[in-house]
């Protein structure tokens, strides 16, 4: 038997309003080259790039993720840890967070928000719905 796709519900953190609608992220993204502003749509699935959005923006180009219920930004404060650019976070339903990086085409993600391992492991495991102790 094979173990289902991870689906990442997730929240704003501004807000706390669902952005993800069946199997994708509904977000809105300003982008600063060219001037720009539209609906991106990614995968819900962890570890999927799947990305759809009518901007134009080639490989490499930076875009700043807003929540579409309170328009402000989801952008943090740090960086990505494969390309450096700006990174957006957002809350999983199921505890802890999502970041990922806003420049199109970095596959730089992680879950995180937790400190120690074994609470990872824990958020890992209510999110995959596994009986531990």
């Amino acid at each position: 038997m094979s173990q289902p796709l991870l689906l990442l519900d997730v929240r704003c953190p501004n807000c706390q309003a669902s952005l993800t609608q069946g199997e994708q992220v509904v977000l809105h993204a300003h982008v600063a080259e060219p001037p720009q502003e539209g609906e991106v749509r990614l995968s819900a699935l962890f570890g999927d790039y799947t990305c759809q959005t009518d901007l134009a923006l080639g490989d490499g180009g930076l875009v700043e993720f807003i929540c579409p219920a309170c328009d402000r930004s989801i952008m943090v404060d740090a960086a990505c840890r494969l390309c450096g650019a700006p990174q957006a976070s957002l809350n999983l339903a199921s505890g802890g967070t999502l970041e990922f990086c806003g420049r199109r085409g970095c596959r730089g993600h992680a879950l995180g928000g937790f400190g120690e391992l074994d609470d990872m492991i824990e958020l890992l495991n209510r999110m995959f719905k596994i009986p531990h102790d």
